[in-house]
């Protein structure tokens, strides 16, 4: 059971939840939550709004302190008191560090250090930052509180108001990623933030700004944890823009030093679908995992769940990856989920020693069979959480956190317990001990879950001088345990699982990818609503399919993909019509990374077509993908294709009809492409390719 929605504030910080499942245009349910979720102000007060505005772009090297676009409170002052008394110094990056600035401004007063890590993106209108304060001297520091890692203005637009573009995140529901939207008319400030401090759970850190006079802003938070973001519209015309952790309030140590969330910003020109795509391409080049130094390969895994997580053994592992061999079923990985541990999942969560009856020889002898077979070995890991009873609980309660205030619906976590990863030595101790099943294992992937909500268990305890602290420490310590694994085991490649895809940012998208995007299986209208949602901020994501039904199939084709069938048969009647499908999934599985176009509005309804184009300019050619559902009565639609030359012709083939037809891109783009569904649920699948002039 989950618990996560749409999280909206009032400034007073109070929670208010607006359920996901309300009409996707935020101007629709402005009427049902005007006073509850949305604050209709005038402006920020005088001490909490940033003045500065942000001009129409920020070169990193124009960067220069008190006008740093960031805010702050320090011993009771405004920032920027703290930034005027400052000494400013600029740091000459290393040659490796393309693109780097750094500034460090030390306080004579306090000693207290803070240094902007500015980095421009190569080949991108697009930069990112991170602010970290260090006490350099021999007292604790005055209080630091309210950190926001961005603060900034956009200027007032011409002829309208900055419509907010921002999607739900995850929750388990069909409404997964749904598309929200916000014309920021004046007045409104509407905040957000993730339920239960998973990054993505509720709500995406990622938005678009767009202008009315074309043109816009994409702005993201690269933050694992309870990140928070605001915009506010104020009575000039002005979009004041926040974002930082949720919650701030501490002090430092003499030595101590800590970091805050990254911030991204884009510019961009021209329509929004257009430059969702210079979006995507940025998170390809910038914050996909390479690993190996090469380009990813997609992972198309077969999957043994089907025998149920805590039945998996030795014996029917190997059964399954020699029939997998047998039937040459045209896969590259073989995943083991959740359960070979002992004590099986979930209660065995703690115990990390494969179980001694199902797995008396480890887990060797199954990645030895995976190796044999020419397969990579995909095997699952959910190091953070620990269950009453398991050796971690056992053996290291000081490495443990408990937690406090848990919500009604969460109570059932209330005999779980958190490995802090702020711990130096839990830190360590989680490096060697699954450092050492990636080298003796020679994993492929390894899949991180995180079934849990640690933001009550961060919050527990913590001293009123030290609060944000526990957050900080854990996930400064996820990123570098992640980043071990990328420099221990460079070809190995992450997956980011968290209940699905609930801990999905950019920070964690630049060393992971989540290989299961939602929990919500194996619906295929929700997956169909899934790629059409995801794909305009996400280029790399995972699903799959339990069905060989071509609707059902073809619904769950993404990046990545997982399919769980009866594998330990090996004279089950699925097997060639499985490599057939998968077959048909290869051929198009290079194009589902590149520029995207949705062609159809975003709908969950049963009585709709959804639809959309995936376009490879490098490779002159695409694939359109199109869903009529079981309630729809319309046998046919047209839909208008973008990205095209339009005076090249194009050659279309369809994988259900036999033989190829042609049009000219002009032909396309403007009347459009015919697609004929006779019956529903239906489905199509057609590929175009430039021809040779």
């Amino acid at each position: 059971m989950n618990h996560s929605y749409l999280q909206l504030r009032r400034p007073d910080r109070t929670a208010q939840h607006l359920c996901p499942s309300l009409p996707v245009r935020v101007g629709h349910w402005i009427p049902l939550v005007l006073g509850v979720s949305l604050l209709l102000t005038g402006r920020f007060s005088a001490q909490s709004a940033p003045e500065r505005s942000l001009p129409a772009w920020l070169p990193a090297a124009q960067w220069k302190a008190p006008a740093l676009p960031v805010q702050f409170r320090y011993g009771g002052s405004d920032s920027a008191d703290f930034l005027r008394r400052c000494q400013v110094t600029q740091e000459q990056p290393a040659a490796t560090e393309s693109g780097v600035r750094r500034l460090h401004l030390d306080d004579p007063v306090t000693k207290l250090r803070l240094t902007a890590e500015i980095r421009t993106l190569e080949g991108f209108d697009a930069l990112t930052w991170v602010l970290f304060f260090e006490n350099r001297g021999t007292q604790d520091t005055p209080i630091l509180e309210d950190i926001q890692a961005a603060a900034f203005a956009l200027p007032t637009p011409k002829g309208g108001d900055y419509t907010l573009h921002f999607a739900d995140g995850s929750t388990e529901k069909i409404t997964d990623f749904q598309p929200r939207e916000l014309l920021l008319t004046s007045g409104i400030t509407l905040n957000l933030g993730p339920v239960g401090g998973r990054s993505s759970d509720g709500v995406m850190p990622f938005f678009n700004l767009a202008s009315p006079e074309g043109g816009g802003l994409f702005f993201a938070v690269g933050w694992s944890g309870q990140w928070s973001a605001s915009f506010a519209r104020v009575e000039d015309g002005r979009v004041m823009v926040r974002a930082g952790m949720e919650r701030t309030h501490l002090r430092l140590h003499p030595g101590e030093r800590i970091r805050t969330p990254a911030i991204l910003l884009q510019r961009y020109s021209g329509d929004t679908v257009a430059a969702h795509n210079q979006f995507r391409r940025l998170m390809l080049k910038h914050f996909t995992p390479h690993p190996g130094g090469k380009d990813l390969e997609p992972v198309v895994a077969a999957s043994g769940a089907l025998v149920g997580f805590n039945n998996v053994s030795e014996t029917n592992q190997i059964q399954a990856v020699s029939n997998i061999a047998a039937h040459k079923l045209p896969v590259n990985y073989y995943w083991i989920d959740a359960g070979w541990s002992r004590g099986g999942f979930a209660e065995g969560m703690g115990n990390w020693d494969p179980d001694p009856v199902r797995f008396p020889r480890g887990l060797k002898p199954v990645a030895d069979k995976v190796h044999e077979a020419g397969l990579k070995f995909l095997v699952w890991f959910e190091p953070e959480r620990v269950m009453p009873s398991t050796w971690l609980r056992t053996n290291h309660p000081e490495w443990l956190l408990a937690p406090t205030n848990l919500p009604a619906p969460m109570a059932y976590q209330k005999d779980w317990r958190l490995l802090n990863q702020g711990n130096p030595e839990a830190l360590a101790w989680l490096k060697k001990t699954f450092g050492s099943y990636v080298r003796d294992l020679g994993l492929g992937v390894y899949r991180l879950d995180f079934n849990m909500h640690p933001l009550y268990y961060w919050r527990a305890g913590e001293a009123e001088d030290r609060q944000g602290m526990n957050e900080i420490g854990h996930i400064t310590g996820l990123y570098d345990y992640l980043d071990y694994f990328q420099r221990e085991y460079p070809g190995v490649l992450l997956d980011d699982c968290a209940s699905g895809g609930r801990r999905i940012d950019f920070e964690m998208m630049r060393r992971s990818v989540p290989l299961l995007r939602s929990d919500y299986l194996w619906d295929p209208v929700g997956a169909q609503c899934f790629t059409w949602a995801l794909s305009l901020w996400v280029p790399i994501s995972g699903h799959g399919g339990v069905s060989l039904d071509p609707y059902d199939f073809r619904s769950g084709m993404q990046t990545c993909a997982a399919y769980a069938f009866d594998f330990y048969k090996n004279d089950a009647p699925f097997w060639e019509p499985l490599a057939q499908r998968l077959k048909e999934f290869r051929q198009v599985q290079p194009f589902l990374s590149r520029d995207y176009y949705p062609l159809t509005d975003y709908s969950t309804k049963a009585d709709r077509w959804i639809a959309w184009q995936f376009d490879a300019p490098e490779l002159t050619s695409g694939l359109v993908q199109s869903f009529r559902r079981s309630s729809n009565n319309v046998p046919s639609m047209t839909f208008k294709l973008r990205g095209l030359d339009p005076k090249a012709t194009y050659t279309l083939t369809s994988f259900d009809v036999s033989g190829s037809t042609s049009a000219t891109g002009s032909e396309l783009m403007e009347k459009g492409l015919l697609v004929n569904l006779p019956s529903a649920p239906g489905s199509a699948l057609i590929t175009y390719a430039r021809r040779d002039k």
